[in-house]
């Protein structure tokens, strides 16, 4: 299983959660920051997960795709954004696909 997935795990084992606009809510019920990171030409939302004494990252789209699908999520060749824009992790945006359909989904939003 990759770091990823298992800091996913982690996330819903402590507690978080998400809002209804894709928010990660913490145990304690607070929105969390969070960070953006780049990754080749998108941005994404980033929340850490303390970890055996070290703060992880978790990306904030796999972690809303995985409340909403379950497992599947996990083993799902990407999570896709459906309007393109990497930064809105609202559910209705979230879905799981392919590298093509990204492809597909970039090239109709052009």
């Amino acid at each position: 299983m990759s770091k990823s997935n298992e800091m996913i795990r982690l996330a819903i084992r402590k507690g978080y959660t998400i809002s209804e606009n894709g928010e990660i809510v913490n145990p304690k019920g607070e929105v969390v920051k969070g960070t953006i990171i780049k990754v080749k030409n998108s941005s994404y939302k980033t929340f850490a997960i303390s970890d055996k004494g070290m703060s992880r990252p978790v990306l904030v789209h796999r972690f809303v795709a995985y409340r909403k699908f379950g497992e599947v999520a996990l083993e799902a060749e990407c999570i896709k954004h459906l309007n393109s824009n990497s930064l809105d992790n609202h559910p209705n945006n979230i879905e799981l696909g392919t590298y093509k359909d990204i492809y597909e989904i970039k090239k109709d939003n052009k």
